[in-house]
């Protein structure tokens, strides 16, 4: 049974927790129905009479507010009701202002508002909310102070902080109590939840915590007794001091933009204009589309951030990756933005190398590239010779330089090399990682794992200016939170990256080019002097089981295939097969278990050397001096451990013995056998009896279409090769929009072409469509303005087979996000606020005779999200 406070208590409660005193509001719920309501005092007899008239509680005239009294703050507390109060008083001040935050970063954001005003000498405090999901940081007054001021402070702080900004899409920060600066004289303003309701404060909710432990303070009222009020005095200085800081920005800049670059972009708030506003958060800021996938198809997103915002804000500036340079000074030209450009980048003491380097013409023209370019990506497929390049490039900028990369073995390769083709001893080298950390004359070859822990400890402060030139090796790895926050510290006038892989899997490879430059020279396989291009062999394996993507999990159907005795026995008779001819190969699949099965069916016929990232240290060591000495037949690897950095030329057999679809790890695994003498063969395994399994294949297909057109890709080597008939067909359609199907992060559609006579589905990836969106059709014909969409489709078939498919559509692209949730609104706007609301849709609707009616059967809404949502989810919305 709950304790009731003492008289004592409740004044101290209502000292702190002060509001309007001629009314307050309660909390109702029934089912799963649940809202605020003004507490009323009425005669139960009259209001019937009333209703039988044809009255609503809403014109009944004799009810009135019920005064907040100590009684009812005792029945608060105890857990009999659940109050809520008026904070915005008559005159418009109030006693107290409070911001509510309800996401998943809400505790991040609640902390670093406490800290903001603690800075400027204003006490605040932390309530954790009823739901354990959110909270209310809180600052009480020593006298009512005015709504529009107190708003003003905690909108600052809220800017300077980073939870509201015009660049923001995911703050965890709601509102404001109170959330207007004066009483419009039609309502009583928002209301906000007391604290210290019993039956929430025994889950540790709805009670006041400690900001750095997140632990509820032992005893609430002894903690409610040291709240420190701030002064008006405090106030009125916070606010001085808060506007001359916003009004900095304005001196002496007479609104023009400057765009500043040295090892980032800084612009100055001032210029910016809401066009360019907009560019940057469309930008730089973007949903993380692996995040939403996950989270919608049931996987776990822990670790995985919701948004990407690669623009970082400080009191007077913006500050951006510096690779977006020239896209950023292109748009301002394009807009007629007046801008000034000021290059703040200095080169280093002229560096000499002694390289006599000779490159081969496919080489060159990266090199003529480089002439022109201070930043930007380098595209090169395996064996192609990026390291060959890039030590060229480096020679040529006579500049010291930094080379990065994010494994070992890459580490090793580059110090092989730079000995090699550079000339310079290897104690001479700078190495940073593997225990060294010295920085060399003219080169320095880094981990970024430790150069990131040195640099963000500030030990090695003098490394930032050390290099004039910087290459990031396997750069599309740059997404990673560790590789921008560190590559961003470097003031070097040139940087570059290579990649075999521009882009990833997810929607996060645009931030390659926003930190090192935008792609300014690819080579194309066929374009490498003495290319050998890969032959591939497709084998059908009969694995046949039930799967359904959408309510399947895939790790079930995972476990399934790697312990497949049919299908590895499939694979190890090709495998016999090839060491038979004296071919040394490669097995790779993406799982550790598949890895130990294949070693058991192997291990009997041939030398095995297994390896993946799970080895230890040591065992890792020994294997690869075995691998590069060739002491072995076959290795049984993970595609993540032996897709880049792998520099083994012997070799010429590559084996993909696990199912995937995404182009950027084809590239890189096929990269791996292209080193040897000899043409390589690439083996991969059809799973045609499993739908799901079939269409990543008609993907990966799609790849191998466009490296090899001989049309002999389901023949075996030792067969002979017979004419097929093939049909190509690659050319745009107009489908309507209405017939699409909406998946899951996903947009499907079945289409018919006269040349062939059969249905192909077509899947296109969009990491923000959902089923229930069928509804907003009509709305996303208005925004591409036809109700047919441009895809461009690619189907191959042999002799009547499907041998590959793929499509895509600039149409469906230009629905992002930011449209998406502009639909919503105007459907929701249509719906229920316009004359759009059917009779049908009303009855979800209540009006407060229901809520005081027990026999109400409809259904009040938390909030407008939930309203729509439920009915995007509802059929007959349509």
């Amino acid at each position: 049974m709950a304790t009731i406070p003492s008289s004592e208590q409740i004044k101290l409660y209502r000292s702190l927790f002060r509001g309007r005193e001629d009314v307050f509001a309660v909390r109702w719920e029934k089912g799963k129905k649940s809202g605020y309501m003004p507490a009323y005092r009425y005669d139960p007899y009259m209001y019937r009479l009333h209703k039988m008239k044809g009255g609503t509680f809403q014109t009944y005239p004799d009810k009135t507010y019920r005064n907040l009294t100590d009684k009812e703050i005792e029945k608060h507390i105890a857990g009999e009701q659940f109050m809520g109060i008026y904070p915005l008083l008559q005159d418009n001040t109030s006693w107290f202002i409070a911001a509510d935050f309800d996401k998943d970063n809400w505790v991040d954001e609640s902390q670093r508002l406490i800290y903001a005003c603690v800075e400027v000498g204003i006490s605040a405090y932390l309530e954790r909310s009823q739901s354990g999901q959110g909270g209310h940081v809180w600052i009480f007054f020593e006298q009512p102070y005015p709504a529009v001021k107190s708003r003003k402070i905690f909108k600052s702080l809220l800017t300077r902080t980073g939870s509201s900004s015009i660049f923001e899409k995911d703050s965890s920060f709601d509102r404001l109590f109170p959330n207007q600066d004066m009483l419009s004289g039609k309502g009583l303003g928002n209301l906000i939840a007391l604290p210290l309701h019993d039956p929430h404060l025994q889950q540790g909710n709805n009670c006041f915590i400690n900001p750095e432990t997140l632990e509820p303070y032992p005893d609430q009222w002894v903690f409610l007794s040291t709240v420190k009020r701030t002064s008006i005095k405090q106030l009125d200085q916070s606010i001085s001091v808060l506007d001359k800081s916003a009004q900095l920005d304005h001196v002496h800049e007479n609104s023009v933009l400057r765009i500043q670059l040295d090892n980032t972009i800084r612009i100055n708030r001032s210029g910016l204009t809401p066009v360019l506003v907009n560019f940057l958060k469309e930008e730089l800021n973007f949903a993380n589309s692996e995040f939403f996938i996950k989270k919608q198809s049931g996987k776990s997103t822990w670790g995985i951030e919701r948004y990407f915002k690669w623009i970082e804000e400080t009191e007077h500036e913006i500050v951006l990756p510096r690779g977006f340079a020239g896209k950023l000074l292109r748009f301002c030209k394009q807009e007629n933005i007046d801008f000034t450009f000021l290059d703040r980048r200095i080169k280093k003491g002229s560096v000499k190398f002694n390289c006599a380097l000779s490159l081969l013409s496919h080489q060159e023209k990266i090199l003529a590239a480089t002439r022109k370019k201070e930043f930007g990506v380098i595209v090169a497929p395996p064996g192609a010779g990026k390291t060959v390049i890039a030590l060229k490039v480096i020679s040529e900028k006579q500049q010291p330089a930094l080379i990065i990369v994010h494994r070992k073995q890459l580490l090793e390769q580059w110090v092989d090399r730079i000995e090699s083709f550079l000339g310079i001893p290897r104690k001479k080298i700078g190495k940073i990682g593997q225990g060294r950390h010295s920085i060399g004359d003219q080169i320095t070859v880094a981990m970024i794992q430790t150069l990131t822990k040195k640099v963000e400890k500030g030990t090695e402060h003098s490394w930032t200016n050390a290099f004039g030139i910087l290459v990031v090796d396997e750069c599309h790895h740059i997404p990673a939170k560790n590789y921008y926050s560190t590559l961003s510290r470097f003031n070097t006038y040139y940087q570059y990256g290579l990649t075999a892989t521009p882009f990833r899997k997810y929607n996060d490879g645009k931030l390659i080019f926003a930190q090192l430059g935008e792609i300014i020279a690819e080579i194309k396989p066929e374009q490498i002097e003495a290319y050998k291009r890969a032959r591939v062999i497709i084998k059908e394996t009969g694995f046949n089981v039930p799967f359904n993507p959408k309510t399947d999990p895939f790790e079930t159907l995972s476990k399934i295939l790697i312990h497949d005795t049919a299908r590895n026995k499939l694979i190890l008779k090709d495998v016999l097969g090839e060491l038979e001819k004296g071919h040394k190969l490669v097995i790779l699949t993406e799982r550790r278990d598949h890895i130990n099965t294949l070693n058991q069916m192997l291990k009997q016929f041939c030398e095995v050397i297994t390896i993946s990232g799970a080895d230890p240290e040591s065992a890792k060591k020994d294997k690869w001096k075995l691998l590069l000495a060739g002491q072995f037949q076959v290795i049984v690897t993970t595609g993540q451990f032996f897709g880049e950095g792998t520099d083994l030329h012997n070799i010429s057999r590559l084996f993909l013995a696990y199912p995937f679809s995404f182009k950027g790890k084809l590239i890189q695994y096929i990269g791996r056998v292209q080193r040897a003498e000899i043409r390589p063969v690439i083996y991969d395994y059809r799973d045609q009896g499993v739908d799901y399994l079939n269409r990543l294949f008609l993907k990966r297909n799609t790849y191998y279409r466009h490296l090899d057109k001989q049309g002999n890709l389901f023949e075996d080597q030792e067969e002979p090769v017979s004419p097929k008939k093939v049909v190509q067909i690659a050319e745009h359609i107009l489908y309507p929009l209405k017939d699409l199907d909406f998946l899951y992060g996903a947009v499907a559609f079945t289409f018919t072409h006269p040349k062939i006579n059969q249905n192909v589905e077509f899947e296109i990836e969009h990491d923000y469509i959902r089923p229930e969106f069928d509804v907003l059709k009509p709305y996303f014909s208005k925004q591409i303005g036809s109700t047919k969409i441009n895809i461009e489709i690619h189907v191959e078939l042999e002799d009547g087979q499907l041998v590959a498919q793929s499509a895509s559509s600039s149409d469906l692209e230009k629905i992002n996000r930011e449209i998406i949730e502009g639909m919503k609104f105007r459907f929701f706007e249509d719906t229920f606020i316009g004359g759009g609301i059917s009779m049908e849709s009303k009855s979800t609707l209540l009006d407060i005779e229901q809520i005081q009616d027990d026999d109400s059967t409809g259904k009040l809404y938390k909030s407008g999200d939930e309203l729509l949502e439920t009915n995007l989810k509802n059929k007959e919305s349509k």
